[in-house]
């Protein structure tokens, strides 16, 4: 999925770098603007052979008694700790590419957040489901 990911990147970052060519040679440059979009796609290429590697590496979580622990990150590393007691729901995601790999993508919301707190990429559309469970009835638990 990483790499997949990367690869689009690298498709859609290549297509705009050959579109800012495109227009520096209408505007009247005529000698560099196609040294643009070649050195993108090398530099994505360069990346995409390296990075999706480290970033699958770098992923991790760990379910303990009170909390969830997130970890992720390949130059930057980010550790969130997400308390049982503050999850406020859990969902499955599964885009087209996800869905036809079998994989699933997981989504904390908390009460303090707009958007997701913690995402975990990458599981199986089982793990996801059983993770799910044990999150929101841990947080029903909790409640109670």
């Amino acid at each position: 999925m990483f790499r997949i990911r990367a690869l689009l990147r690298m498709g859609v970052y290549g297509a705009m770098a050959l579109a800012v060519a495109l227009a520096l040679t209408f505007a009247g440059n005529e000698r560099w603007p196609f040294l643009l979009p070649c050195a993108v796609v090398l530099g994505l290429s360069v990346l995409t052979a390296w990075y999706p590697q480290r970033a699958h590496e770098r992923w991790g979580w760990a379910l303990r008694e009170h909390d969830l622990i997130i970890s992720h990150g390949v130059l930057l590393q980010q550790v969130v700790s997400i308390p049982a007691g503050r999850i406020q729901h859990v969902d499955v995601h599964q885009g087209p590419i996800e869905r036809s790999l079998g994989l699933a993508r997981l989504q904390i919301f908390t009460a303090a957040g707009s958007g997701a707190d913690g995402e975990i990429p990458g599981l199986t559309r089982e793990t996801a489901d059983a993770l799910r469970e044990r999150l929101v009835r841990r947080e029903a638990d909790d409640v109670v």
